[in-house]
Parts: structure tokens; C-alpha cells; sequence
């Protein structure tokens, strides 16, 4: 475990993952996945202080353990302090949730919630597989940059095709997101995926079962 003091740098920007949430010792709060890890953020405001702070983590939101600690007495009276953990090893295939624990004013609420998949040697995963009624495909997409999804039926036609920037795909058993829902239906039980970069170049390929038919 890795705790370290400092002015976030630009680059956390590109994060596959940022959400926030507020307690009133802070600025802001957010967690990201980068790779392999978790990468938590947070400012306490200027002038609020607290006596350690510790960070916790969760795959039910409801049971927490102790990842990390902060000792002794944490932020400043003269300007904002920015502070980030590192969780080295989140639990894989599962939404890890994360809280602090502000010394004795509390923890912070909600819990950030961060979807951690690992994609395997295939470079994707479809979650869950078989599927019914709603699924994701998860594949790596580090820099946030475009791809682009191609389903086909076992006949191999083409059912749907659309883009995405984050790094996972939706897939509805009438259609996707971004679709109107009666454009067109999964209508077989096996269906075969890739995805392509913008250069056109194939990062992934699979398989994935609809059990509701």
C-alpha cells in the first residue's frame, strides 16, 4: 500500500472511472481505476483538519475492511490539501466500494463505486455470460478513446454496431442504449462480438449466450 501527499497531476484526467461524493471536511472525493488498481483522491478544505483518516473497502457496501490509514493530523489552515491512495490489489470482477473515515467526523457517504473487470488474455469479457436481459462487454480502454462494437446472430448477420468511448459496451436483449428499442430484436441465443479501434484495427472478439429466448 502506497499513501502519498500531493497536487493531483493532469493526466488522472484520463481515468477510465470518476465519481464523487461529499462530506463536509472536503473538497472533493473521487476514485479511478488506472489498470491494475484504484487510484482514490481526495482534498480536505482549507482551514478543516482531522486527526487520521482511513480508507476502507467493500464489495457489498455494507461490510468494510481497513485498506489504508493516514496518521496523525491531516489537512491545513492556509490553503486546500490534496491526498491519494493507491489500492494495489481491488478485488477483481466485482464493484469495489470505498470510503474514508475522516478521524472522529465521520464517514464519508455515499461510497464510491468502482466496477474492477479483468478482461483476461481475450482483452474483453462479457458480464455476466450467459446474460438475460441486460449485460456489459468490458475491454481495455486505458486513454478513453473511441471503439467501435459489432454484434452478429449465428447466421452471421450484422444486429447492431455503435461506438463508445468508455471502456465497456451495453447491450439490452431489444437493442442497445443509444438505440430506439423496436429497431431490431436478438432473436437467437448465440451471438458473436468484436470491437475495432479507430484505426480499424481489432482489439477483441467473443461470444456471449441470451438464455431469455
Amino acid at each position: 500500500m502506497k499513501i502519498f501527499h500531493f497536487i493531483l497531476p493532469l493526466f488522472l484526467l484520463q481515468a477510465q472511472y470518476l465519481k464523487s461524493q461529499s462530506h463536509y471536511l472536503l473538497d472533493n472525493i473521487s476514485a479511478i481505476k488506472d489498470k491494475e488498481r484504484v487510484i482514490i483522491n481526495w482534498t480536505i478544505k482549507k482551514g478543516s483538519s482531522c486527526i487520521g483518516i482511513g480508507i476502507f473497502r467493500s464489495t457489498n457496501a455494507t461490510d468494510y475492511e481497513v485498506i489504508g490509514e493516514i496518521k496523525g493530523v491531516c489537512g491545513s489552515t492556509e490553503f486546500a490539501q490534496a491526498y491519494h491512495f493507491i489500492d494495489e490489489n481491488p478485488i477483481k470482477n466485482k464493484t469495489n466500494y470505498y470510503v474514508l473515515e475522516m478521524g472522529f467526523s465521520g464517514k464519508t457517504a455515499p461510497a464510491l463505486a468502482v466496477q474492477f473487470v479483468d478482461v483476461g488474455t481475450n482483452k474483453s469479457k462479457v458480464i455476466p455470460n450467459p446474460l438475460s436481459g441486460f449485460g456489459r462487454i468490458y475491454f481495455e480502454n486505458p486513454n478513453n478513446e473511441y471503439h467501435t462494437l459489432s454484434i452478429f446472430d449465428a447466421i452471421g448477420k450484422r444486429v447492431i454496431q455503435y461506438k463508445s468511448n468508455e471502456d465497456y459496451f451495453k447491450i439490452y436483449l431489444t437493442g442497445l442504449e443509444e438505440i430506439e428499442p423496436a429497431s431490431f430484436n436478438f432473436n437467437t441465443s448465440k451471438y458473436f462480438y468484436y470491437i475495432i479501434d479507430n484505426n480499424g484495427n481489432k482489439v477483441s472478439s467473443g461470444i456471449f449466450i441470451d438464455i431469455s429466448n
